[in-house]
């Protein structure tokens, strides 16, 4: 064999090793881009999954918000009715002790008269 054919056969041997690592290179690099894709999806699906979440957490979140809102609305009003009902009853305790008062005076009134019948009747016995 000449050095001519044993160049080109040498440099077929080569070429067709270049093409098999090629090919298994590029067989590899498809490999990794499916995986990747895979990966990728998942991801997505992760992500979406995630946002679903938090939009479902932002609307219980108003929703306690508002009913806090309400419940406090409901509150100011109980208190306002209860200021009002405090006043009311102040005002007829008062009225009660004035009542009272003025009782005490005419049972103390009653009791010295009655003492003085008592006396009178002491005397006339």
């Amino acid at each position: 064999m000449e050095n001519d054919e044993l160049l080109v056969l040498i440099k077929d041997m080569f070429d067709k090793k270049t093409d098999e690592m090629n090919n298994m290179f590029n067989k590899k690099i498809e490999e990794v881009k499916v995986h990747t894709g895979t990966l990728v999806e998942d991801l997505r699906k992760d992500v979406k999954t995630i946002a679903e979440g938090h939009s479902v957490l932002d609307k219980k979140i108003d929703n306690l918000q508002e009913d806090l809102n309400n419940t406090k609305q409901e509150l100011k009003e109980e208190i306002g009715i209860l200021k009002n009902e405090m006043g009311s009853l102040k005002k007829e305790i008062s009225g009660l002790q004035n009542d009272m008062s003025i009782v005490r005076d005419y049972v103390i009134s009653v009791d010295a008269k009655l003492n003085e019948h008592e006396v009178i009747l002491k005397r006339a016995k």
